[in-house]
Order: C-alpha cells, then sequence, then structure tokens
C-alpha cells in the first residue's frame, strides 16, 4: 500500500477518503497518516469534487488550478496532486 502523502518534483500527491454531505467541509489526518475528507457538497455532478479543490485551495492558499484530482473523480477513493507545496507545509496548513 502506498503511503497517504508522498512528495512528486512539482509538490505532492494525497491519497483521500472522502465522505460527502456532511454538516461542513473538513480534513481529518489520522494517526495512522491516512487522509480523510468531509466534504459539505453533495456527490452530483462534481459538486463535492468542487468543493475539494474550493476548500482545499482557500485553506492552501493557493489558486484552484495548482489542486488537481487525479484519480478518483467518480469514487470516495481520489488521489489529488498539489503544486508548490511540501509535505510538511501541507500538513501545517489542513491542522489549522
Amino acid at each position: 500500500m502506498r503511503p497517504p502523502i508522498t512528495e512528486t518534483t512539482n509538490g505532492i500527491r494525497v491519497v483521500v477518503h472522502c465522505a460527502p454531505n456532511a454538516k461542513e467541509t473538513s480534513i481529518l489526518i489520522e494517526r495512522d497518516g491516512s487522509v480523510t475528507m468531509r466534504i459539505h457538497a453533495p456527490p452530483v455532478k462534481g459538486k463535492a469534487n468542487r468543493e475539494i479543490v474550493k476548500w482545499l485551495s482557500k485553506k492552501l492558499d493557493r489558486p484552484g488550478s495548482h489542486i488537481r484530482i487525479v484519480s478518483g473523480l467518480h469514487s470516495d477513493l481520489k488521489i489529488l496532486e498539489i503544486f508548490g507545496i511540501d509535505r510538511e507545509s501541507f500538513l501545517a496548513a489542513v491542522q489549522q
């Protein structure tokens, strides 16, 4: 099994377990390092995917174009690429 957060030449790749229809959007880094994201949008017509990018963009202070869903567009298990950030900066930003 691959680690949930890996460094790439341009940033990081994050494996995210998603739970749509939450009261609010939030992210949780589990003890084992896995990443769970609760999303305040339904999984209909890409709304949840757009909410993921919008929320992370704001939280990480990055443009939305720097956050890409590379796998799992129609799944609750997604792989995200986030450009211009390292693992430690990502963890610090999302845990605030």
